[in-house]
């Protein structure tokens, strides 16, 4: 079961690069984008349908499936609106990431609520040294960061105690919005290399969702 719901899922998710960044984005991106999340879902309630670890993930799960559509409409339309939204789904979502997290284990570190001011600090800098061109987004941003490094450092905690998918899960979903920074706010000077971004943001954000949901 398990085996077929993944080739399902990958298999989408290379028909979803199929049209990315190219003549195909605005009929079918968003479309596909949303099939992409649906099966998400799909794959969550075929196995915890009647588990009492539904309660866990679901409106994490829920919020990244609002993100999702959001940011494709951001993607296909180009409206501040979408993104300003997706942000916030997103926030919500790693929230819900993280109070699962927290409610599986048995403690949580201090340093992962405080550390996550460094990569905050970073994000500072990088909006110079990288031409990051956030204009009013930098502020949500900014706090979207704290969010996604304080679940991605409860993840790594619990990767090293004994949990090594949900350490892996918050790495990748770490990797995924690092390279938002550049699919959204970097102009790139050839499509190829936006292109690329984009398999590489859409890839980690995919299966950081599938180990999360495996990892119930």
């Amino acid at each position: 079961m398990i085996i077929a719901e993944t080739i399902i899922y990958v298999a989408l998710i290379i028909a979803l690069f199929a049209v990315c960044d190219n003549r195909y984005s605005r009929r079918y991106y968003v479309p596909l984008k949303v099939v992409c999340s649906i099966s998400f879902l799909v794959i969550f309630f075929l196995n915890y349908y009647y588990s009492e670890k539904l309660g866990l993930l679901i409106w994490a799960l829920l919020a990244c499936f609002v993100g999702d559509i959001l940011m494709g409409l951001y993607n296909t339309y180009l409206r501040k609106q979408f993104m300003v939204l997706g942000i916030i789904a997103f926030m919500l979502g790693h929230v819900g990431f993280l109070n699962y997290m927290c409610r599986i284990s048995d403690k949580t570190s201090a340093m992962v609520y405080i550390f996550p001011i460094v990569p905050c600090l970073i994000l500072v800098g990088m909006r110079h040294w990288c031409h990051l061109h956030m204009g009013s987004l930098f502020v949500p941003c900014l706090i979207y960061c704290y969010f996604v490094s304080t679940m991605t450092l409860k993840a790594v905690e619990c990767g090293l105690n004994g949990l090594p998918w949900l350490g892996r899960a918050g790495v990748l979903f770490l990797i995924s919005d690092f390279t938002i920074l550049f699919l959204y706010f970097y102009h790139f000077s050839h499509i190829k290399n936006k292109r690329g971004v984009h398999y590489l943001n859409l890839a980690t954000y995919y299966v950081a969702i599938l180990l999360f949901i495996y990892s119930l």
